[in-house]
């Protein structure tokens, strides 16, 4: 291994080298404000600067001399070389043999020219052959808008500020180059990068580990299917996960296999940070013969994981009970991290009625943070050290008895849940309002057997209406109920209730009186006995409030 300073010119003089972005990287998406910083960068050299340096470059050797894979550094050596062919191609340089600009773009010393950087990105790389070959026309793309900028930089300048500007890219510009032939150094390299405070992307890391990993099996068909299958697992969870709780793109494969990865056969901490991925991967993957092996565990991983996960509502299941399934929603509505417990328990139990009843404890874990207003951390922390556990449990009875410690000890107690249902308003608006139905259903699931209901088609009713100050139809309501109090207290839970689609849309909203009639007959028994009041107050929404807060927490116990 080396790791050197390096100029621009120094950086590219490798004659007859090729420089490749491999598959597992992102493709080239600088844009606007990335080449004007660069270009500032560089203009500063001489004015207030003596060089300006640009960061590491780390280049792992594929073939001796010939071929150089950019591990990481793909954004600024490509942009240099867009930037080096619009000084080319700039009308007031005209010589195109011009050796600063031509040893960075062409590879020498073949007979003839070749492009040196390929792209893996198949339109990025076309629109920058395209620009190498002067047909800049043609080009599109964050290749095309690069070389356009910088073109229209140079317009301006003379031709000796131009060649002290090439002078000063090739010169001046400098990198640290960490050039290495060992695929795993090179890997372990750009992740002490990331824990230095270099953002990299846990996929781009993990699949860069991956890709070298398969380059050392022995059978080619091997390799393609370790690289294909790994890529097919990254496609599937981005195309499956969504929904409100995935609203991170990166999120859809980083929190996955930080929660799979604590499943494996070998010493896991108690949850995996973000920091921590890419080192508890290798251990991982140094568990198994080779990175195949690894790659098949990993996608029956993935399976099970994806049965059990949800954006809001939408849990496949597998084929698991209505039971089963409602406390899978419980879980991933009061938790974003609560599948860690309920793949560790379904690992473990094999019984599908001992299942359901732990998924109901693990909900009520869960459950009870969110009734309490607790805050992310100290939902997530149960379910990861209650997870641990239940994979390391002896039996079932030893799982059942971790659960209940972890909902009786680890929760906030009833005073809690109640005092913060009393005091704050539930999540109606946004994208968490899910959260807020999935009370309600369970009060309502209290009452009766489960509903045969989609929960997406379920309404969330306020019995005083929520616009109350702002639409003139209810004016009724508006001579019995404070508009000023009444502010505080539409959101609260005491004035909620559910009905069912043929309900709400029947519902006439002008007073109280004209609502009962429709709770009265309503099939969910949480609206029926709103009917049993005779008016609709302050008064009654604080005292239902603490009523319905009581019985939640009841209702989630152990």
């Amino acid at each position: 291994m080396e790791a050197r300073f390096r100029t621009v010119r120094e950086l590219f003089n490798k004659p007859g080298a090729k420089f490749t972005v491999p598959g597992y990287q992102r493709g080239f998406e600088w844009g606007k404000k990335e080449f004007e910083d660069l270009w500032l960068d560089i203009n500063r050299i001489g004015k207030r600067v003596d060089r300006h340096y640009l960061g590491n470059i780390i280049l792992l050797e594929k073939e001796r001399g010939e071929t150089f894979e950019i591990v990481d550094g793909q954004q600024r050596m490509v942009t240099l070389s867009i930037l080096l062919m619009a000084i080319r191609d700039s009308m007031v340089v005209g010589e195109r043999d011009d050796k600063r600009v031509t040893q960075v773009i062409n590879s020498y010393p073949k007979a003839d020219p070749e492009q040196r950087i390929i792209l893996h990105d198949e339109e990025a790389d076309e629109s920058f052959r395209k620009i190498w070959r002067g047909a800049v026309d043609e080009a599109t793309g964050p290749v095309s808008v690069g070389y356009k900028y910088y073109l229209d930089q140079l317009q301006d300048l003379s031709d000796t500020e131009i060649d002290n500007l090439t002078q000063k890219i090739v010169t001046k510009l400098e990198v640290v180059e960490t050039q290495c032939s060992d695929v795993s150094l090179a890997y372990t390299i750009f992740q002490s990068q990331n824990e230095r405070g270099k953002e990299v992307s846990p996929h781009i890391l993990v699949k860069s580990r991956v890709y070298g990993a398969a380059e050392k099996l022995e059978s080619r068909e091997d390799r393609l299917q370790a690289r294909r299958r790994w890529d097919h697992i990254y496609d599937l969870l981005q195309k499956e996960l969504g929904g409100t709780r995935w609203r991170n793109a990166e999120m859809k494969v980083r929190r996955p296999m930080s929660q799979i990865l604590l499943s494996a056969d070998t010493d896991m901490p108690f949850r995996i940070d973000k920091s921590d991925l890419y080192r508890n991967f290798e251990e991982v993957l140094a568990s198994y013969d080779n990175v195949l092996e690894l790659v098949e565990w990993f996608q029956e991983e993935v399976d099970q994981y994806l049965e059990l996960t949800s954006g809001q509502y939408d849990v496949s299941g597998g084929n698991y009970s209505n039971g089963t399934v409602r406390n899978l929603q419980y879980m991933n509505a009061s938790s974003t991290q609560a599948e860690v417990l309920s793949q560790s328990l379904c690992r473990r139990v094999d019984d599908e009625d001992m299942l359901k009843e732990y998924l109901r404890l693990a909900s009520v874990i869960g459950m009870r943070h969110e009734l309490a207003g607790s805050s992310a951390k100290e939902k997530d922390d149960p379910m990861f050290k209650s997870a641990k556990r239940v994979r390391e449990a002896e039996n079932n009875k030893a799982i059942r008895r971790i659960l209940r410690e972890a909902a009786v000890e680890d929760t906030p107690d009833d005073g809690e849940i109640v005092q913060n249902l009393k005091s704050n308003p539930m999540n109606y608006h946004g994208a968490w309002q899910f959260r807020t139905l999935l009370t309600l259903v369970g009060l309502e699931e209290d009452r009766q057997e489960a509903l045969r209901v989609e929960l997406g088609k379920l309404h969330i009713e306020h019995i005083a209406p929520r616009r109350l100050s702002e639409d003139s139809k209810y004016s009724r309501w508006r001579r019995v109920i404070d508009e000023d109090e009444f502010d505080e207290a539409k959101n609260l839970l005491g004035n909620l209730t559910l009905l069912l689609p043929e309900e709400h849309g029947s519902l006439k909203e002008e007073n109280f009186n004209s609502k009962r009639a429709t709770y009265g007959n309503s099939d969910l028994e949480i609206a029926e006995e709103v009917s049993d009041y005779e008016e609709w107050s302050i008064e009654n929404i604080n005292q239902r409030t603490e009523r319905l807060a009581k019985e939640a927490a009841d209702v989630w116990s152990a």
